[in-house]
């Protein structure tokens, strides 16, 4: 009888789960009722881990990948809050839109035309009491959100300069469009933050395609070097292979390790005999290479001294002018 009750709310869990909008489906205790799971039902579910407890009153199915846990956060804030009349801006919009977010504070903001109707606790979400216009309203798995346009806005007057350029590198590439960007500046030139959102915007390149990436490319115009050519492609014997950073007069390149090249989807031995392969191949076409890796960034006085070294000897075949 137990077995046949665990069975037939497994069930009844996942037909709710499959009706979701959302990646990341949460409900309400009511919800989970109405769905015809009673009280023995949840505590069976949620003593076999079929069942995940995020916040007092809201639930989820157990997600089968590992997900962001800031994701995780706004979802069950959503569900916990009453109605739609929110909308998921700054830091929050990014993780939704799926921007690159580094070394930001685990908020969850929301922008409500009034402060009335959330039900999120106070800890850890930051109410922005503003009306956002529709046109700058999207709909991304379910959830209310600021456009990619307005979101890179958004951050980059909220953020540190590195980490606004970081989102607004990750949103160039995704797609935001430069013509509406520049429409929500000049909407906001006498407001708050808005010279610091265009000196953002100057120094983004939707080229970087990490935060290492974009945050070594900020290094080298600090560090007064030539400017390189981004995702460049070059010819080797094994085919064509695209770098990070290229400066082909002098026939060099440096690849940027973000932590994401060694630990996604292949084993690091494995990582590692890719990369050596593939400098081999570049160093037998003419290529002087250099690898810079994450931890190094976070110490630029010493790795600024070896990038400069490396950059500024000459190549034993290319006379540099």
């Amino acid at each position: 009888m137990h077995l046949n009750l665990n069975y037939k709310s497994t069930q009844a869990l996942k037909a709710l789960a499959e009706r979701s909008p959302s990646a990341t489906p949460m409900f309400r205790r009511s919800e989970l009722v109405a769905a015809g799971l009673e009280e023995q039902a949840i505590r069976s579910l949620l003593d076999d881990g079929s069942l995940v407890r995020h916040q007092r009153g809201v639930f989820s199915p157990a997600l089968g990948t590992v997900p962001d846990p800031a994701l995780v956060r706004i979802h069950a804030h959503d569900a916990a809050s009453s109605g739609q009349s929110h909308v998921y801006t700054h830091t929050s919009a990014a993780h939704i839109w799926g921007l690159s977010v580094w070394r930001a504070r685990p908020r969850v903001h929301v922008a409500h035309a009034s402060r009335r109707g959330d039900a999120g606790p106070l800890s850890d979400v930051v109410r922005h009491n503003q009306r956002v216009p529709a046109r700058d309203v999207r709909l991304v798995d379910g959830l209310r959100v600021t456009s990619l346009e307005r979101t890179v806005v958004d951050c980059a007057r909220l953020l540190p300069f590195e980490q606004a350029v970081v989102i607004a590198d990750s949103g160039l590439s995704r797609g935001a469009d430069e013509a509406v960007l520049q429409r929500l500046v000049s909407e906001g030139k006498a407001t708050r933050g808005i010279r610091k959102v265009r000196e953002v915007l100057l120094a983004a390149d939707g080229r970087s395609e990490s935060p290492a990436e974009s945050r070594f490319r900020l290094l080298l115009a600090e560090w007064n070097l030539p400017e390189p050519e981004l995702q460049l492609w070059i010819t080797t014997i094994g085919g064509r292979e695209r770098v990070d950073f290229g400066w082909p007069r002098r026939r060099i390149v440096i690849e940027v390790h973000g932590y994401g090249k060694y630990f996604d989807y292949l084993p690091i031995d494995e990582k590692v005999a890719q990369q050596q392969a593939r400098e081999g191949r570049l160093v037998a076409a003419g290529w002087r290479v250099l690898n810079v890796y994450w931890p190094e960034l976070d110490d630029p006085v010493t790795l600024g001294r070896r990038v400069k070294a490396f950059v500024r000897t000459p190549h034993a075949a290319v006379e540099l002018r």
